[in-house]
């Protein structure tokens, strides 16, 4: 397997929007809206807006659109089958049937909403394989820390 950098995800995109998708109360499951919380704090860019839409995708998806970014990156809990806290970078349509139920009708209606208003914008899913429901295990914090670190760097 190839690995990849974050400079190679974002690539030369100048405006970009992260959405933080997760469940806070549900331990691991909470991946992408703890990574939103933790760039947030990182990250005072103009060109790098970070959204935490938690469950609901769809309440961010006008900022979006009028922000036009280059990239669109989903941060999200992707059931893979894998160790917890295992990185995969896809096209949404590709992992799309890996998305928590909980979280995957409301992505897919606002992904093909927001493809067609912003028919130009690069659209990835940054997905991490959860392991508990009920606490946020050490190889999630760990992975959002070197995430939030990562990406913060490029955006300095």
């Amino acid at each position: 397997m190839e690995r990849i950098g974050l400079s190679d995800v974002i690539g030369n995109a100048r405006r970009v929007v992260l959405w933080g998708i997760g469940n806070e109360k549900r331990g691991d499951y909470g991946f992408g809206a703890y990574l939103a919380e933790a760039l947030m704090i990182a990250i005072r860019n103009p060109n790098f807006l970070v959204l935490n839409c938690r469950e609901v995708p769809e309440s961010q998806a006008g900022v979006t659109v009028r922000f036009a970014p280059e990239l669109l990156i989903i941060a999200v809990p992707l059931e893979l089958g894998e160790e917890p806290g295992k990185l995969v970078v896809a096209e949404p349509w590709e992992a799309i049937e890996d998305v928590p139920e909980e979280f995957r009708p409301q992505l897919e209606v606002t992904l093909r909403h927001v493809s067609e208003l912003l028919p130009d914008t690069k659209i990835l899913l940054l997905g991490c394989q959860p392991g508990s429901e009920k606490t946020i295990t050490l190889n999630i914090k760990e992975c959002v820390e070197n995430l939030a670190l990562g990406i913060s760097a490029l955006y300095l």
